[in-house]
């Protein structure tokens, strides 16, 4: 009885009925009929793939999607199937391997004379179409007519990344996105985004790609997503990092060989391939599209730093689910032949990237002091309208195309840039670093036994932490450091990284503090900044007395610094902190992040 009157003050969560779905009340579409429309298979070949059974508006479940790929490959001599990690709701992440040469094991196809293709879907569970898309492909390679695909490349498929947020699925799931039906969930079970883990590694979807980048040294890696945001003509954009990157003979090879390539295939079959497009003024593109520098924790820009060919595609979420699906296929099948008919040259590019010497990193990029030049803009009209329930003005979207020149505003500037120690050292205890390392595959040595050591550490100090957390961590907003040297004895199972490595740029990256995506940025060192031990001021009163009378250059300073300073002669807490740096009680480690550099 207690309990249920406690329940009953418990407020009534409710929600508005509403009779018109939410595709109802997006903006008009544009009449497609696309050439790829007769990839749809007939409702009775019996390897129709579930979606294409609803006419591509339903896209499969989990259970659904598995159980007709195991049959797929269980027909098939070249395709098996195999569980790369499981999810943090305890389901299996399933990885498709698609050989001619029935190369199954990570060592067989990574050491193939073919190249070999990664593409995942469902990374944002409600972006689903490359998982039909996949379906379709495999199916028509396997007992269709385009078995020779596999003359190309080799192939790994993840269905479905995000396995669980693809299971919390309804149709309330995006209702900014035209289709199919029922959508998965952008987010996993705790609630993160998988395509902002790609530094921090704390979602078991992204540590099954890394092992999987590691494992099988994939040649190209595709993230296939669906936008949301303003209306244009393009139905399947895409891009990857083609300037302010750090693998510039990657993007000359994606920019020159891949893309032209790609987009006329596309093309051929009535779709209107385009880049990313980001509006600058956040509603439209009167103000220019803006080429974002995305920092590696995202998927493209992740195999960036680790010289690995890698594009995200961004398919248009007002355009229908079919349309999506089917520009997916043609880019996928059309991908597979550009790799392999230029897999000599990509090879070229790679090692190229790899060689590259590496004086200083890049760790943060801006804007140009100017807009690149203009570009024709395939878009759709719209006019600003006053709401009459708010009083603001929104953009009303009104299913036309036309044609813009718009600003092409790209975000390549360096800003930022770091010396290249010869190594890091990462003391045993901060076990959760090492380990994030190790899954990266970076090289490391491990103390066997104590060891003094001289390095350089930088130490926080004025700071201001973010007002809420971002992927459940608490972040930097603003921070200054100083460098200085300091002898440390680390202990056994410490570890000792050095940069002269294939992955030398991506430990810069994540060791260096001034890094958006370093692991100081993310939070991981937040406890360094707790002040533990304090001295009280009957301590500090005779102590700061004796120190000023028997050290007349530390009296000298702290004259010079209360005439200069107002807020600090005027504040005896500051007073007493500065007089309590300087003497050995002080906490030596307080404020000190624990990565050491070797010069």
């Amino acid at each position: 009885m207690k309990n249920l009157r406690k329940s009953l003050l418990l407020p009534i969560i409710g929600f508005i009925s509403i009779q018109a779905s939410a595709q109802d009340f997006l903006p008009p579409t544009l009449l497609w009929e696309g050439k790829s429309k007769s990839l749809i298979a007939d409702p009775t070949d019996p390897w129709v793939t579930p979606g294409e059974l609803t006419g591509l508006t339903e896209s499969p479940s989990y259970e659904e999607t598995m159980a007709w790929l195991e049959k797929l490959s269980e027909s098939s001599p070249y395709i098996a199937i195999n569980s790369i990690g499981v999810s943090e709701q305890g389901r299996a992440i399933q990885l498709v391997m698609v050989s001619k040469d029935q190369d199954f094991t990570a060592q067989e196809l990574s050491t193939s004379k073919k190249p070999l293709i990664l593409f995942q879907a469902g990374i944002h569970a409600g972006e689903i179409d490359g998982k039909d898309a996949g379906m379709m492909l495999l199916r028509d390679i396997n007992v269709g007519e385009k078995l020779e695909l596999l003359d190309y490349a080799n192939l790994l498929f993840i269905p479905i990344l995000n396995v669980d947020g693809h299971e919390r699925k309804s149709e309330y799931g995006r209702v900014n996105q035209r289709g199919p039906k029922v959508m998965g969930w952008r987010t996993n079970a705790n609630n993160l985004n998988l395509n902002r883990d790609y530094t921090k590694l704390e979602t078991a979807g992204i540590k099954a790609i890394a092992q999987v980048i590691n494992n099988y040294d994939p040649d190209l890696y595709v993230d296939i997503h669906v936008t949301d945001g303003a209306d244009y003509q393009y139905d399947i954009t895409y891009g990857f990092v083609e300037t302010g990157g750090y693998s510039p003979e990657i993007s000359s090879w994606l920019a020159e060989k891949f893309k032209p390539e790609v987009d006329q295939a596309l093309k051929d079959q009535g779709h209107i391939p385009g880049p990313l497009l980001f509006a600058a003024n956040g509603q439209d593109f009167t103000e220019g599209n803006i080429a974002f520098s995305f920092s590696p924790r995202f998927s493209h820009t992740y195999g960036d730093i680790r010289h690995l060919p890698a594009i995200l595609i961004e398919n248009h979420s007002l355009k229908p689910f079919e349309q999506r699906v089917l520009g997916t296929y043609i880019f996928l099948e059309q991908m597979i032949k550009s790799v392999g008919n230029h897999f000599e040259e990509l090879q070229e590019a790679i090692a190229s990237d790899r060689d590259q010497s590496m004086e200083t990193v890049v760790v943060k990029f801006g804007f140009r002091d100017t807009p690149a030049d203009s570009v024709e803009f395939l878009g759709v009209k719209s006019e600003l309208v006053k709401s009459e329930i708010t009083g603001n003005k929104y953009v009303d979207w009104k299913g036309e195309p036309t044609t813009q020149i718009v600003p092409s505003i790209l975000m390549d500037k360096p800003v930022s840039s770091v010396p290249v120690p010869k190594a890091y050292w990462i003391p045993v205890e901060w076990t959760e670093v090492i380990q994030k390392m190790e899954t990266h595959g970076i090289e490391m040595e491990v103390l066997e036994e104590p060891k003094e050591l001289n390095l350089e550490y930088s130490t926080v100090n004025d700071f201001k932490m973010v007002s809420r957390p971002y992927e459940g961590l608490m972040r930097f907003q603003s921070f200054d450091l100083k460098k200085a040297y300091k002898k440390i004895t680390l202990q056994p199972g410490s570890v000792r990284i050095k940069t002269d490595q294939a992955l030398g740029e991506l430990v810069v990256i994540l060791l260096e503090p001034e890094s958006v995506d370093s692991f100081f940025q993310w939070g991981y060192f937040n406890t360094i900044l707790s002040q533990t031990e304090y001295m009280e001021t009957y301590v500090m009163e005779p102590m700061i007395q004796e120190l000023l009378s028997k050290d007349p250059e530390l009296k000298k300073r702290f004259d010079e610094k209360m005439e200069s300073e107002e807020d600090f002669a005027a504040s005896p807490r500051q007073i007493y902190r500065w007089f309590y740096e300087q003497t050995p009680y002080i906490d030596q480690k307080w404020k000190v992040i624990p990565i050491g550099r070797e010069w």
